[in-house]
C-alpha cells in the first residue's frame, strides 16, 4: 500500500485528481462532505467534463495544467480526504456483488450472459478509445441511502458527465454478482494501466497515437492491451475510482513500449470481456438521475 504521501502526490500530478480538488475547493466541499460516495462521483464527473480533450476548448493542454496548478495549495484537503477510512473504497478491488449495468434503450452492450470473448488483434478503435470492442460496462454500486440518485460512478456520469454514451431513457439497470472464479485486473494508477500495456499489447500492431489526440490534445495515448491476449489471463478489467482521479491523462514512459496515457475511460468502471455472473433486473430510469451542480470553470 503506498504511503499517505505518496498518494497526495500522485493526485497532484493527475490533471482529473487536481480538478477534483479544485472544484471540491471552489464549491467549499469539506473533507467530511467529501466523504459521501454520491458527492465524489458528482464531482468526478463534473471535473471530467471540463477536461474533456473533444468540449469545445482550444486549450486542452493548458486546462490540465492550470489544475494541476490550482490544486497545490490544496494539500492539507488531500490528506484530510485521503486519510480518511470512509474513503476506502476508492482504491478497492472490484466489488463482486455489487456491480450495476446500465443499458439504454439504443445501447450495444452485449447480453450479460453472452459476452463475446475478444479474439484476434486489437483494431484500430480499441487503441484509440483503449477499450474492448464489445465488452460490457458495470459501476459498483455505492453505499448510498435508498433515496439517492447517485447510485453509481455510472449514474453520475448520466446526470452531468461528457462522454459519448448519450443514454435513450428508459435505461434498464441490473445487479450483477460477479463469480469467485472471475478474474479481475485491477487498475489503481497511471503506472497499473502502462504495466497491462506493456504485458498485452503488441507492437507490431501499432502504428503510433492518434494524430489529434497527439497535435490537438497532446495527449500520446500510446499502446494499448490487445484484448484477445488480455482475455487467455482476465475476464475483466476494473478500473477503481482512485484509479480515475490518479490515472487519467498522466502518462508513463517506459524502454519497452514508450509512453502509454489512459484517457478514455470516464468513470469507476469494469470492462467485462467474458460472461463470469448472475443478474438480478432493478427498477428502470425512467430520466436522467438528479444531481448537485458542482461545475465552476478552472480556467
Amino acid at each position: 500500500m503506498a504511503t499517505l504521501e505518496h498518494r497526495i502526490e500522485n493526485f497532484l500530478r493527475a490533471p482529473l485528481g487536481a480538478a477534483f480538488f479544485v472544484l471540491a475547493a471552489r464549491n467549499n466541499l469539506t473533507a467530511d462532505q467529501l466523504a459521501d460516495a454520491a458527492t465524489t462521483c458528482t464531482l468526478a464527473s463534473t471535473a471530467l467534463r471540463e477536461l474533456d480533450p473533444w468540449s469545445g476548448g482550444s486549450r486542452p493542454a493548458a486546462v490540465r495544467a492550470d489544475a494541476i496548478e490550482a490544486a497545490r495549495p490544496l494539500r492539507s484537503l488531500l490528506a484530510a480526504v485521503l486519510a480518511d477510512e470512509r474513503n476506502a473504497w476508492w482504491d478497492a478491488p472490484l466489488q463482486r456483488d455489487a456491480q450495476l449495468l446500465l443499458t439504454g434503450r439504443e445501447d450495444r452492450q452485449p447480453d450479460p450472459a453472452k459476452v463475446p470473448v475478444p479474439t484476434g488483434p486489437i483494431s484500430s478503435w480499441e487503441t484509440y478509445a483503449q477499450k474492448p470492442l464489445h465488452a460490457l460496462i458495470t459501476s459498483t454500486e455505492l453505499a448510498v441511502p435508498a433515496d439517492e440518485p447517485i447510485r453509481s460512478s455510472a449514474h453520475a456520469e448520466l446526470a452531468c458527465g461528457s462522454s459519448d454514451w448519450n443514454a435513450a431513457y428508459p435505461v434498464d439497470q441490473q445487479r450483477l454478482r460477479v463469480a469467485e472464479r472471475a478474474r479481475i485486473a485491477e487498475v489503481h494508477s497511471a503506472a497499473d494501466w502502462h504495466a497491462l500495456s506493456t504485458r498485452y499489447g503488441d507492437p507490431a500492431t501499432h502504428h503510433g497515437s492518434d494524430t489529434n489526440l497527439r497535435e490537438l490534445a497532446e495527449i500520446e495515448n500510446g499502446l494499448a492491451p490487445t484484448w484477445s491476449a488480455l482475455a487467455a489471463d482476465y475476464d475483466g478489467v476494473h478500473l477503481s475510482f482512485a484509479g480515475l482521479l490518479s490515472a487519467l491523462y498522466v502518462p508513463v514512459s517506459s524502454p519497452q513500449i514508450g509512453t502509454t496515457t489512459l484517457w478514455a475511460w470516464d468513470w469507476e468502471c469494469t470492462h467485462w470481456i467474458r460472461s463470469v455472473f448472475t443478474t438480478t433486473t432493478l427498477p428502470q430510469l425512467t430520466e436522467p438521475p438528479q444531481a448537485a451542480n458542482y461545475w465552476q470553470p478552472l480556467g
